[in-house]
């Protein structure tokens, strides 16, 4: 037997008995780092794949990832001739089948022998090296910030990455070229997990349903396709299958699977960006800026709140670095289908975004042969047949296996459709979008925020208008048809009522960046030529780049005197909405013991502590407030409505501010104002920072 082989199986033994006798530490990281790499990299060897380094570590993620959640979904049908399918035992024999499977087929390879180039002479490696104290510096700094309040740490982090970028750029022609690779892996990884990390529960809104729905994968033992708290977010096999696998194989407590682990997914995303802007670009310098562009986004620095979108992300990512590589065309396919297929079990509308590219690219490139735009030249696979077997995947999956997702689809089309009778109305837009257009704009941050976005939108329409009429060496039709579409959907966002409040257009944006983040470069040079000015394109980019990163991390609000980021400012309206205390759940714990046949009443943000301690759907009503009535059953006053007095009516649509001296939030109110419909209720249950309430 050979002896890579032999590795491998001894790496798995480990790996096992780390698992079954519990070895602290060694069960928290080493399966983790197994099955989230070598099930991929057994698979890319077997389909003898020739490739470098961190781009085979990039496919090894994203194919572990599509294993790991297939062979749960495999497993999950065999209940109930097993009762508890997804559970220790079963989970671990069969992902030790799967690698059994994959060693057959990688010994026979007669060219799948352990073989890697690394020269370390090439530069100096000692810069991406320092990067990795980003991410340590930060799980300790949360710790502080969690614990005792202090965020020195925490904004030492933040102080010192654009030092870190403007140190590799006075060392770009010196440094290695895995330096970029490692620092935007790190970078991505400390602003993720920075704002994963607060309180011991989940943090965000969408991530509460998330998490409801994946502990009852725990709880059940298997995956139930419908008649859960919310089908569509059922139907997201990334956040119901996928976390349950990793949490019986590491045992750790649930919440870390979305908060941390799920951090280390997230930060490949980049490195993707990165190899498509190279291939773009022919530049990693400029790839590298292009990358940080990417890294600098809202819905991407705070993409643990939405785990279902970050993992369908990580399969749209590399399905189009697979798509600008130069793999045989075959492989592409089948690289493309694996990760297309992958999108659409994990979210439904990152895949509906994905399908609408693929469908249209075709008819696109047409077009722009018959009008001869942009090179001839054919690098990239796209194809009616691919497009239509992208249509059976979404049927047969969203409408036909689970159907809620796909009804969900359709009802959105048609109010978007009802909702042009009010092209005008503010309230039918995402505040988001409001804002690019000088819409909702309170305060000096704020404002700073709206022109640094705008300038970058700018620019990447330059940069877009220079592809399409200049076109560019080695970029094919393809591209350029996925950029105009793409650019065309996002204004969609903008200009239609009702869609980006329906999605939000940030998120888009971040999925569109995938592909468009070196169109930001291509419009900085652009620029340039079109002003006929002899400067350095890179001064002006990193200025771009750091005011964009003091703006999406809050910092512009922060030094400003204004408490906004949730991750390191102890006080503000983020903190108060995200942040959930340990009384909270202890609160809502009793409460569904005693209560949980009543109506519970609480304010807009309520219900993401309540749902932490129940394990039933509970009957809840957040707009107890809003609509000023009294009610029947219980009110749950949270840690922010006791000690603080504010209550949240509804998620706040604009920034906070202060006026004449005071922090003013939007849609936030003194709880002293509803004293008039509190005082028919009787105290029963108080913890300090939970107060329960019950009719008289």
């Amino acid at each position: 037997m050979r002896k890579d082989v032999i590795y491998f199986i001894l790496l798995l033994l480990i790996t096992d008995i780390a698992v079954l006798m519990n070895i602290p530490l060694l069960r928290q990281s080493l399966p983790f780092i197994f099955f989230s790499l070598v099930p991929g990299y057994l698979l890319i060897r077997v389909m003898g794949l020739k490739l470098e380094l961190i781009e085979k570590s990039l496919l090894s993620v994203g194919l572990s990832l599509f294993l790991l959640i297939f062979t749960g979904l495999l497993l999950n049908m065999t209940y109930p001739l097993i009762p508890r399918p997804i559970s220790l035992l079963p989970l671990l024999a069969s992902l030790n089948i799967l690698i059994a499977i994959l060693l057959i087929g990688y010994r026979f390879r007669t060219d799948g022998r352990l073989t890697h180039d690394f020269d370390l002479k090439e530069g100096i490696l000692s810069p991406a090296l320092v990067s990795f104290m980003f991410p340590v510096i930060t799980v300790l700094g949360s710790y502080l910030m969690n614990t005792y309040s202090i965020n020195m740490l925490l904004l030492g982090v933040l102080l010192s990455i654009p030092l870190y970028i403007i140190f590799l750029t006075l060392l770009k022609e010196r440094s290695h070229h895995l330096t970029y690779p490692f620092a935007l892996f790190n970078i991505a990884l400390s602003l993720l997990i920075m704002n994963g990390l607060p309180s011991n529960y989940v943090i965000g809104r969408d991530i509460h349903i998330e998490y409801y729905l994946f502990r009852s994968v725990l709880m059940n033992g298997h995956w139930v396709f419908s008649g859960t708290i919310n089908d569509a977010y059922n139907a997201c096999l990334s956040v119901t299958i996928l976390p349950a696998v990793y949490r019986f194989i590491l045992n750790v407590p649930a919440p870390y699977i979305f908060k941390f682990y799920y951090g280390f997914l997230g930060a490949v995303m980049p490195l993707a960006v990165y190899f498509i802007s190279q291939r773009v670009l022919k530049d990693r310098n400029m790839a590298f800026y292009a990358s940080l562009l990417f890294i600098f986004q809202f819905s991407f620095i705070y993409i643990l709140g939405w785990c279902r979108q970050l993992i369908a992300l990580i399969f749209f990512s590399l399905a189009i670095m697979v798509l600008t590589s130069d793999l045989k065309r075959s492989y592409k396919k089948l690289l493309f289908i694996i990760f297309m297929i992958s999108t659409v079990f994990s979210h439904y509308t990152t895949a509906y975004v994905f399908a609408i590219l693929t469908f249209m690219i075709p008819p696109v490139v047409w077009v722009l042969k018959r009008f001869s735009f942009g090179k001839p030249k054919r690098s990239y696979f796209f194809g009616a047949s691919v497009a239509v077997l992208f249509f059976v995947v979404i049927f047969a999956w969203n409408a036909q296996a689970t159907g809620a997702s796909f009804n969900d689809a359709v009802t959105f089309f048609e109010r978007t459709i009802s909702s042009m009778g009010n092209f005008f109305s503010e309230d039918m837009r995402n505040n988001s979008e409001l804002s690019v257009v000088g819409i909702g704009i309170a305060q000096i941050p704020n404002l700073l925020s709206t022109v640094i976005h705008d300038l970058i939108f700018l620019l990447i329409g330059i940069g877009a208008l220079s592809l399409i009429f200049k076109g560019r060496d080695d970029v094919s039709q393809e591209y350029t048809a996925a950029v105009m579409i793409s650019l065309g959907l996002f204004a969609s966002f903008i200009i239609l009522p009702f869609v980006s409040k329906g999605y939000g257009g940030t998120r888009l944006f971040t999925q569109m960046l995938v592909f468009l983040a070196p169109l930001f470069i291509i419009g900085v040079e652009s620029l340039r030529d079109i002003l006929r000015r002899k400067v350095p394109d890179t001064p002006l980019i990193l200025v771009l780049l750091l005011i964009l990163f003091s703006s999406v991390t809050y910092l512009n609000y922060h030094f400003a005197g204004i408490p906004y980021s949730y991750a390191y400012d102890s006080g503000g309206e983020r903190r108060y909405e995200t942040f959930i205390y340990d009384s909270e759940v202890t609160g809502a714990k009793w409460l569904s013991v005693h209560g949980a046949n009543k109506t519970i009443n609480t304010d807009a943000f309520g219900s993401s502590r309540i749902l932490k301690g129940f394990y039933t759907n509970p009957k809840l009503n957040i707009e107890y407030f809003k609509n000023k009535r009294t009610g029947n059953g219980y009110v749950y006053l949270r840690w922010t409505n006791v000690n603080k007095g504010l209550v949240f009516l509804d998620p706040p649509l604009a920034a906070p501010r202060f006026i004449k001296g005071k922090l003013k939030m939007d849609n936030v109110e003194r709880i002293d104002e509803y004293r008039n419909i509190l005082s028919y209720k009787n105290r029963i249950y108080d913890n300090g920072g939970v107060l329960i309430l019950r009719d008289i």
